[in-house]
C-alpha cells in the first residue's frame, strides 16, 4: 500500500509540474488549467496526510486517472485554439516569447526534470479503408472490403522530455480476442505483447501528430478494439464496428 501510495503521489506531482509549463494566451483555457492544478495540489496534500487502505487507494488511483483524462481534454482544447491563431499569425510573436519564457523556467526546474518528464497522449483517431492498389483509398466499414486501417494520435508539447525517436505498438483485436495485422510479439521484461504494427515517431518536445497504417485482411464482422502502447504501457484505446 505504501508503494502504491508513492506511485500515485509521483504521478500527481508529474501532472502538477507539467501543468506549470502548459501556457496559452486564451484566458478561459488558462483559468481551466489553473483550476485543474489547484485540484491536483489539493489531492496531493490530502493523500500525503491520509493513511491508505485497500479501499481508499483504489479511489485515489481512479481520481488520479480522471485528472489525467481531464488534462488530455484541456490539451485538445489548447491544440484547437492554437490551430485557429496559427492561420492568422497574429499572436506568433507572443507565442515565441512564451516559449522563450518557458525555456528559461525549465532551467530553474533542472532538479525536478525527472518528475516533469511525463508525456501526454490524446485524440486517438482511425479510418478503415479499402486500398485499391492504384493509389486510391476508399473509406468503408464493411469487413469484407477493409484491408487498411489508418491510425493517428497526438503527443502534447513538453520541453522537459528529451527529444527522441519512439516506437509505438498498435494492437488491434477482434471480438474473439484475436490480434489482426502483423501478429508479431515482443517482450518487455516478463511481459509479452502481441501487436498489429509499429508506428515510429520523432518527438522533438513539440506537439506532434503521430500517424501510421496497419494492413489487414479477411476481417470478420463485429467489434474491434484499438490499443496503443508505449513499450508495455497502454496509453490510448478506442473501438469500432465493422458490418
Amino acid at each position: 500500500l505504501r508503494e502504491e501510495k508513492a506511485m500515485v503521489l509521483k504521478d500527481l506531482e508529474k501532472s502538477d509540474l507539467f501543468l506549470k509549463q502548459v501556457m496559452t494566451s486564451n484566458k478561459q483555457l488558462s483559468k481551466k488549467l489553473e483550476a485543474e492544478q489547484t485540484k491536483i495540489r489539493k489531492l496531493i496534500a490530502e493523500l500525503k496526510s491520509q493513511k491508505v487502505t485497500q479501499k481508499n487507494i483504489i479511489v485515489y488511483k481512479q481520481i488520479a486517472n480522471n485528472a489525467d483524462e481531464r488534462i488530455k481534454l484541456l490539451l485538445d482544447e489548447i491544440n484547437k485554439y492554437k490551430s485557429k491563431i496559427d492561420s492568422t499569425n497574429v499572436v506568433l510573436g507572443n507565442e515565441r516569447k512564451k516559449v522563450d519564457t518557458l525555456t528559461t523556467s525549465n532551467k530553474k526546474l533542472s532538479n525536478t526534470i525527472d518528475k516533469a518528464a511525463k508525456l501526454y497522449f490524446y485524440n486517438l483517431n482511425f479510418t478503415t479503408l479499402k486500398d485499391k492498389g492504384d493509389g486510391k483509398q476508399v473509406e468503408t466499414n464493411r469487413a469484407s472490403r477493409v484491408n487498411l486501417i489508418k491510425i493517428s494520435f497526438m503527443i502534447a508539447e513538453n520541453t522537459v522530455v528529451k527529444a527522441s525517436n519512439r516506437d509505438f505498438f498498435v494492437q488491434i483485436i477482434d471480438s474473439k480476442g484475436n490480434v489482426v495485422g502483423l501478429k508479431k510479439s515482443i517482450k518487455f521484461g516478463t511481459q509479452e505483447l502481441t501487436y498489429s504494427n509499429i508506428i515510429n515517431a520523432n518527438y522533438k518536445k513539440e506537439t506532434l501528430k503521430v500517424e501510421g497504417e496497419i494492413p489487414v485482411s479477411d476481417l470478420p464482422e463485429g467489434v474491434y478494439f484499438i490499443n496503443i502502447f508505449d513499450k508495455s504501457k497502454l496509453i490510448l484505446n478506442t473501438s469500432f464496428n465493422l458490418k
